[in-house]
């Protein structure tokens, strides 16, 4: 009895829903062309990106029901990471706001999180359903390359100008110029998560089945938009990601070769945190276009960290944190914003969880079904993980490109689900379209 006969026999009916895959991306990250500050009356919280993510809960839910009845569930240790992360975020919100606070910010960065986690676990999962998800995505650049030539071309973050007069939110505060030119924001919260955006959407095209030159176009319109934010973070990534990529190609056919590099990575990171003084501050240091962010963001790490030992299991959600008085409310970085934020606990469930990806938890061998296809794209995803870890040191990730994280995350999880799965539950074997 072939494989296939016996998944068959054993009643397993699941296969993937290719068409909701193709359909989901039209609501997220399709949404995201709306201003990030054209926010609905909920706790001024309810942005129209994470309305239209929430739509994809149900459909979520409904697709993770027929894996857990049709036996195409194989449990991955970030989905636990994840799970445990966003009830962490979401009772310490309420331990410092009380139930007011489950409508809030913060209890909706958490769900909105778990939202784009699980919604690319089940379907982007597989190489059709990242396909089907990269189909939309060059549109979306598109588009959102547009928002922020309206800034560059204005002179001003003209795009989220226009969403706060709308809906009558806070002012938009400007960005300081940089060689008197306007840092581009577009429909995005800030400009360097401006740039990040473009750096993702870059290493998740390059990695699709999209046509060589259609591929190559729109990984050059990706590297034009990464310039506009004016950022050294988006440019650094950009080199580093596609400097991993070249170096794992060159070397994927030695067996072992992509768990060297890593190693050694890992190595030098270590190495560099032991043996020089203020190794996070060095970096800043020197790894900025602007001399003067440099000294900012060493004085938010050391303010930041004072803070975090005053509260170190909860921390102190959403309170003004302290700080000297000439400093500014903002915190460059995702992991001391987590910290400060919801506690120790959240940031560990939350780099725990980027790192785990890759990690089953079955307690019996399981059988590999093999498709190059698989193994590319998670190389690809890692690369984009690995991109958000460097840069979480000194941005902090929120709105579009925190959902963004979490899909890679929920992506490259299902990849890992996915070589366990038979051709005919990756929908591999009805010709499908993709």
């Amino acid at each position: 009895m072939t494989r296939r006969r016996a998944w068959r026999t054993a009643g397993s009916g699941y296969q993937i829903d290719a068409k909701m895959a193709y359909i989901l991306p039209w609501l997220f990250p399709m949404s995201i062309v709306f201003p990030a500050t054209f926010a609905l009356p909920l706790a001024n919280a309810l942005t129209v990106p994470r309305l239209f993510l929430f739509f994809t809960i149900y459909p979520t839910i409904r697709e993770i029901y027929r894996k857990l009845t049709g036996g195409g569930y194989v449990p991955v240790l970030s989905d636990v990471m994840v799970i445990l992360m966003t009830m962490w975020m979401v009772i310490v919100i309420v331990i410092h706001q009380g139930p007011k606070g489950l409508i809030g910010f913060g209890s909706l960065s958490a769900i909105e999180f778990a939202a784009g986690y699980f919604m690319a676990r089940v379907f982007f999962g597989t190489p059709i359903g990242f396909n089907q998800f990269t189909r939309v995505l060059p549109i979306v650049v598109g588009l959102v390359l547009a928002t922020a030539l309206v800034d560059t071309a204005s002179g001003q973050a003209l795009f989220a100008k226009i969403g706060q007069q709308m809906t009558g939110g806070p002012p938009v505060e400007p960005f300081p110029k940089r060689f008197g030119l306007v840092r581009a924001q577009g429909s995005l919260e800030h400009p360097i998560l401006l740039g990040i955006f473009f750096v993702m959407s870059s290493v998740l095209l390059f990695f699709s089945d999209l046509k060589p030159l259609r591929k190559v176009f729109w990984i050059g319109v990706c590297l034009f938009a990464m310039l506009l934010p004016l950022s050294s973070a988006p440019i650094l990534s950009m080199t580093m990601a596609f400097g991993l990529i070249l170096l794992l190609n060159r070397v994927k056919n030695i067996p072992w070769a992509t768990m060297m590099i890593f190693l050694v990575g890992i190595f030098f990171v270590a190495s560099f945190m032991i043996l020089v003084d203020n190794p996070v501050l060095t970096l800043i240091n020197n790894l900025t276009l602007d001399p003067q962010t440099g000294v900012f963001r060493t004085l938010i790490w050391k303010w930041a960290l004072l803070n975090i030992e005053r509260a170190p299991l909860i921390g102190i959600g959403f309170d003004d944190w302290m700080r000297a008085e000439d400093m500014p409310t903002s915190i460059d970085s995702l992991y001391l914003v987590q910290a400060i934020r919801f506690g120790i606990p959240a940031l560990a469930l939350l780099v725990l969880a980027l790192l785990t990806t890759g990690v089953t938890m079955q307690s019996r061998p399981l059988v590999r079904y093999p498709n190059p296809a698989i193994d590319f794209i998670r190389t690809g995803l890692g690369v984009c993980i690995f991109i958000i870890l460097f840069n979480a040191f000194t941005v902090h990730f929120w709105g579009a490109d925190w959902v963004l994280l979490a899909i890679v995350m929920g992506m490259r999880a299902g990849m890992t689900e996915a070589s366990y799965m038979p051709p005919f539950m990756r929908g591999e074997e009805r010709g499908q379209s993709t």
